[in-house]
């Protein structure tokens, strides 16, 4: 048996494991998945090990450590603290290693909505109004109106209840068609995506096998 056999009729087996959740979770699909964890893991681990705290080690060792070298050695540490001290109540380190670890992702969170986002959003919405003015209103009027679907203020009335605005009311039904058929499109997409892996993974175990 020729390795390309063997490995295709691995990646069979592994298929069948998982269509097996179609019949509910059972001890095969999670068989599958524990595989897949654990392959995820060591390959993180290689792969983070030969790249960098093994470079960070020959450098220390030559001398050679530079400035980004250091900024390594300084989250290696980091993660260090987070992983190897038990509490945070008895080891102020795991605190400041988590606030440091906290305040990052915000800023990075913030950083890459504003500039892979909003930013984006706003310079291609200009775009299309300045290109087709009937396709950028309909942007437009869809993005204000969906954000709008998400607005609650509203009012009590003297009986008690509460009702929103009727402009509100208004727009914010609008949205919700946008919204309804963003989401539908993007389903439509999804199930495509999903034939297109099927079919892809169906044709690599038909043209493996002998």
């Amino acid at each position: 048996m020729s390795v390309d056999v063997l490995m295709t009729s691995a990646a069979f087996v592994l298929t069948l494991l998982i269509f097996s959740y179609l019949l509910g979770d059972n001890p095969l699909f999670r068989l599958a998945v524990y595989l897949f964890v654990a392959l995820a893991a060591a390959f993180t681990t290689i792969v983070t090990f030969e790249s960098v705290i093994f470079p960070l080690i020959l450098a220390v060792q030559d001398g050679n450590v530079t400035g980004q070298e250091s900024l390594d050695v300084v989250l290696l540490l980091v993660a260090a603290a987070l992983i190897l001290i038990p509490s945070p109540k008895r080891f102020p380190v795991r605190r400041v290693a988590l606030a440091f670890l906290i305040a990052v992702g915000a800023a990075v969170a913030v950083v890459g909505v504003t500039a892979g986002t909003l930013l984006p959003f706003v310079l291609s919405t200009g775009t299309r109004v300045a290109d087709n003015p009937l396709n950028g209103a309909i942007v437009i009027i869809g993005v204000i109106t969906s954000l709008l679907s998400f607005q609650y203020l509203a009012r009590q009335q003297l009986d008690g209840s509460i009702v929103r605005g009727r402009f509100t009311a208004v727009m914010s039904g609008i949205g919700q068609v946008f919204i309804a058929v963003t989401l539908g499109a993007v389903y439509g997409a999804a199930i495509l995506t999903s034939l297109t892996i099927l079919t892809e993974r169906l044709s690599f175990l038909m043209g493996g096998l002998p």
